[in-house]
Protein backbone atom coordinates (compact mmCIF):
# COMPACT_ATOMS: atom_id res chain seq x y z
CA UNK A 1 0.00 0.00 0.00
CA UNK A 2 1.28 3.42 -0.87
CA UNK A 3 1.62 5.73 2.12
CA UNK A 4 0.49 9.25 1.19
CA UNK A 5 0.96 11.93 3.85
CA UNK A 6 0.35 15.58 3.04
CA UNK A 7 2.68 18.22 4.44
CA UNK A 8 -0.17 19.97 6.28
CA UNK A 9 -1.46 16.75 7.83
CA UNK A 10 2.05 15.73 8.86
CA UNK A 11 2.78 19.14 10.42
CA UNK A 12 -0.43 19.07 12.45
CA UNK A 13 0.23 15.48 13.50
CA UNK A 14 3.74 16.37 14.69
CA UNK A 15 2.53 19.39 16.70
CA UNK A 16 -0.22 17.38 18.40
CA UNK A 17 2.10 14.46 19.11
CA UNK A 18 4.78 16.65 20.69
CA UNK A 19 2.23 18.41 22.93
CA UNK A 20 0.63 15.16 24.06
CA UNK A 21 3.96 13.52 24.76
CA UNK A 22 5.09 16.44 26.90
CA UNK A 23 1.90 16.20 29.00
CA UNK A 24 2.32 12.46 29.53
CA UNK A 25 6.00 12.62 30.43
CA UNK A 26 5.45 15.56 32.79
CA UNK A 27 2.47 14.13 34.67
CA UNK A 28 3.99 10.65 35.00
CA UNK A 29 0.52 9.26 35.80
CA UNK A 30 -2.65 8.90 33.80
CA UNK A 31 -0.88 8.25 30.49
CA UNK A 32 1.16 5.13 31.16
CA UNK A 33 -0.23 1.61 31.37
CA UNK A 34 1.58 -1.35 32.92
CA UNK A 35 1.91 -4.40 30.70
CA UNK A 36 2.32 -8.08 31.55
CA UNK A 37 6.07 -7.63 32.00
CA UNK A 38 5.50 -4.93 34.62
CA UNK A 39 6.88 -2.16 32.42
CA UNK A 40 4.96 1.12 32.27
CA UNK A 41 4.98 3.00 28.99
CA UNK A 42 5.03 6.69 30.00
CA UNK A 43 3.83 7.90 26.59
CA UNK A 44 0.36 6.36 26.62
CA UNK A 45 -1.68 3.18 26.61
CA UNK A 46 -0.12 1.33 23.66
CA UNK A 47 1.79 -0.93 26.06
CA UNK A 48 5.09 -2.64 25.38
CA UNK A 49 6.19 -5.76 23.56
CA UNK A 50 9.14 -8.14 23.40
CA UNK A 51 11.73 -6.75 21.00
CA UNK A 52 12.28 -9.40 18.32
CA UNK A 53 15.14 -7.44 16.78
CA UNK A 54 15.23 -6.30 13.17
CA UNK A 55 16.39 -8.17 10.10
CA UNK A 56 20.03 -7.51 9.44
CA UNK A 57 20.39 -5.27 12.48
CA UNK A 58 20.11 -7.42 15.58
CA UNK A 59 18.68 -6.42 18.91
CA UNK A 60 16.06 -8.47 20.67
CA UNK A 61 15.87 -9.99 24.14
CA UNK A 62 14.65 -6.79 25.81
CA UNK A 63 11.29 -5.07 26.19
CA UNK A 64 10.52 -2.60 23.42
CA UNK A 65 8.71 0.52 24.65
CA UNK A 66 7.15 2.18 21.58
CA UNK A 67 6.20 5.84 21.44
CA UNK A 68 2.41 5.82 21.77
CA UNK A 69 2.34 9.26 20.17
CA UNK A 70 4.84 8.49 17.43
CA UNK A 71 4.86 11.17 14.72
CA UNK A 72 5.78 8.67 11.97
CA UNK A 73 4.48 5.37 10.63
CA UNK A 74 7.38 3.45 12.17
CA UNK A 75 10.29 4.00 14.54
CA UNK A 76 13.90 4.26 13.40
CA UNK A 77 15.27 4.69 16.94
CA UNK A 78 13.72 1.96 19.09
CA UNK A 79 13.67 2.31 22.91
CA UNK A 80 14.46 -0.92 24.76
CA UNK A 81 14.61 -1.67 28.47
CA UNK A 82 15.48 -4.67 30.61
CA UNK A 83 13.90 -3.44 33.86
CA UNK A 84 11.46 -0.66 32.98
CA UNK A 85 13.76 1.95 34.53
CA UNK A 86 16.96 2.27 32.48
CA UNK A 87 16.75 2.24 28.71
CA UNK A 88 18.90 2.27 25.59
CA UNK A 89 18.13 2.89 21.95
CA UNK A 90 18.83 1.00 18.75
CA UNK A 91 20.47 2.64 16.90
CA UNK A 92 22.26 4.78 19.49
CA UNK A 93 21.53 8.50 19.36
CA UNK A 94 24.93 10.00 20.20
CA UNK A 95 26.08 12.49 17.58
CA UNK A 96 22.70 12.76 15.85
CA UNK A 97 22.73 15.92 13.68
CA UNK A 98 19.24 16.90 14.86
CA UNK A 99 20.59 17.38 18.39
CA UNK A 100 23.19 19.96 17.37
CA UNK A 101 21.00 23.08 17.79
CA UNK A 102 20.08 21.97 21.32
CA UNK A 103 23.72 21.19 22.07
CA UNK A 104 24.82 24.68 21.06
CA UNK A 105 22.02 26.59 22.80
CA UNK A 106 21.88 26.31 26.59
CA UNK A 107 18.41 27.89 26.55
CA UNK A 108 17.00 25.10 24.36
CA UNK A 109 14.48 22.89 26.18
CA UNK A 110 16.43 19.79 25.19
CA UNK A 111 19.89 21.12 26.12
CA UNK A 112 19.96 19.59 29.60
CA UNK A 113 19.14 16.10 28.32
CA UNK A 114 21.54 16.03 25.37
CA UNK A 115 24.42 17.23 27.55
CA UNK A 116 23.59 14.98 30.49
CA UNK A 117 23.75 11.91 28.27
CA UNK A 118 26.74 13.02 26.14
CA UNK A 119 24.68 12.99 22.96
CA UNK A 120 26.30 15.95 21.22
CA UNK A 121 29.03 13.86 19.57
CA UNK A 122 29.62 10.17 18.85
CA UNK A 123 30.81 8.30 21.94
CA UNK A 124 34.58 7.89 22.01
CA UNK A 125 35.05 5.78 25.15
CA UNK A 126 33.48 2.87 26.97
CA UNK A 127 32.38 5.27 29.70
CA UNK A 128 30.53 7.44 27.19
CA UNK A 129 28.90 4.40 25.59
CA UNK A 130 27.72 3.30 29.04
CA UNK A 131 26.14 6.72 29.60
CA UNK A 132 24.37 6.61 26.24
CA UNK A 133 23.12 3.11 27.02
CA UNK A 134 21.82 4.03 30.49
CA UNK A 135 19.04 6.51 29.82
CA UNK A 136 16.03 7.07 32.05
CA UNK A 137 13.11 5.47 30.18
CA UNK A 138 11.05 8.67 29.96
CA UNK A 139 14.11 10.62 28.78
CA UNK A 140 14.85 8.06 26.07
CA UNK A 141 11.31 8.34 24.75
CA UNK A 142 11.41 12.13 24.78
CA UNK A 143 14.69 12.16 22.89
CA UNK A 144 13.65 9.62 20.26
CA UNK A 145 10.34 11.44 19.78
CA UNK A 146 12.31 14.60 19.03
CA UNK A 147 14.57 12.77 16.57
CA UNK A 148 11.60 11.24 14.77
CA UNK A 149 10.03 14.69 14.41
CA UNK A 150 13.17 15.71 12.50
CA UNK A 151 13.92 12.45 10.67
CA UNK A 152 14.45 12.56 6.93
CA UNK A 153 16.46 10.15 4.80
CA UNK A 154 18.73 11.97 2.38
CA UNK A 155 21.21 10.87 -0.26
CA UNK A 156 23.71 12.79 -2.34
CA UNK A 157 24.30 9.73 -4.50
CA UNK A 158 27.35 8.68 -2.47
CA UNK A 159 25.61 7.51 0.73
CA UNK A 160 22.33 7.59 2.66
CA UNK A 161 21.87 9.32 6.00
CA UNK A 162 20.91 8.19 8.50
CA UNK A 163 22.23 4.72 7.70
CA UNK A 164 19.25 2.61 6.57
CA UNK A 165 18.16 -0.48 8.52
CA UNK A 166 17.94 -3.63 6.42
CA UNK A 167 14.37 -4.44 7.47
CA UNK A 168 13.31 -0.98 6.32
CA UNK A 169 15.14 -1.35 3.01
CA UNK A 170 13.38 -4.64 2.28
CA UNK A 171 9.99 -3.12 3.10
CA UNK A 172 10.75 -0.02 1.03
CA UNK A 173 11.77 -2.18 -1.92
CA UNK A 174 8.41 -3.95 -1.76
CA UNK A 175 6.29 -0.78 -1.93
CA UNK A 176 6.34 -0.44 -5.73
CA UNK A 177 7.95 -1.70 -8.90
CA UNK A 178 11.61 -0.64 -8.90
CA UNK A 179 13.96 0.85 -11.44
CA UNK A 180 16.92 -1.39 -12.37
CA UNK A 181 19.25 0.74 -10.23
CA UNK A 182 17.07 0.47 -7.13
CA UNK A 183 16.34 -3.21 -7.73
CA UNK A 184 20.08 -3.91 -7.80
CA UNK A 185 20.38 -2.43 -4.27
CA UNK A 186 17.34 -4.39 -3.13
CA UNK A 187 18.73 -7.67 -4.47
CA UNK A 188 22.14 -7.00 -2.91
CA UNK A 189 20.50 -6.33 0.46
CA UNK A 190 18.62 -9.64 0.36
CA UNK A 191 21.80 -11.49 -0.60
CA UNK A 192 23.82 -10.01 2.27
CA UNK A 193 21.56 -10.35 5.30
CA UNK A 194 24.39 -11.82 7.36
CA UNK A 195 26.54 -8.68 7.06
CA UNK A 196 24.44 -5.72 5.87
CA UNK A 197 26.46 -3.20 7.90
CA UNK A 198 29.35 -3.74 5.51
CA UNK A 199 27.33 -2.43 2.58
CA UNK A 200 27.39 1.09 1.15
CA UNK A 201 24.73 2.88 -0.86
CA UNK A 202 25.61 5.01 -3.86
CA UNK A 203 24.47 5.94 -7.34
CA UNK A 204 20.98 6.74 -8.64
CA UNK A 205 19.57 3.76 -6.75
CA UNK A 206 20.63 5.31 -3.43
CA UNK A 207 18.74 8.53 -4.18
CA UNK A 208 15.65 6.50 -5.07
CA UNK A 209 16.02 4.38 -1.94
CA UNK A 210 16.18 7.45 0.32
CA UNK A 211 12.96 8.73 -1.21
CA UNK A 212 11.33 5.33 -0.81
CA UNK A 213 12.36 5.17 2.86
CA UNK A 214 10.77 8.56 3.48
CA UNK A 215 7.58 7.24 1.93
CA UNK A 216 7.73 4.09 4.08
CA UNK A 217 8.03 6.17 7.26
CA UNK A 218 5.41 8.69 6.21
CA UNK A 219 7.93 11.54 6.18
CA UNK A 220 6.77 14.63 4.32
CA UNK A 221 9.52 16.06 2.13
CA UNK A 222 9.63 19.37 0.29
Amino acid sequence: MRHVVSFVTMKRRRQQGLLGLAVCLTLATGCGEKDGAGVINPTGSCGTRPDPGRVGYGGGGATWVPDCQAPLLREYWRVDTMDGIAAYTLPRMDGAPAFQPACADDTDALHELVTRYDLCAPAQSEQQVNIVNSLALADALQLTHYLHLHLQFVSDGASIAPFPITADILDACALHANTPELQALCDRERDNLEDPLGLSYSGPGAIELAARLNELYGIATN
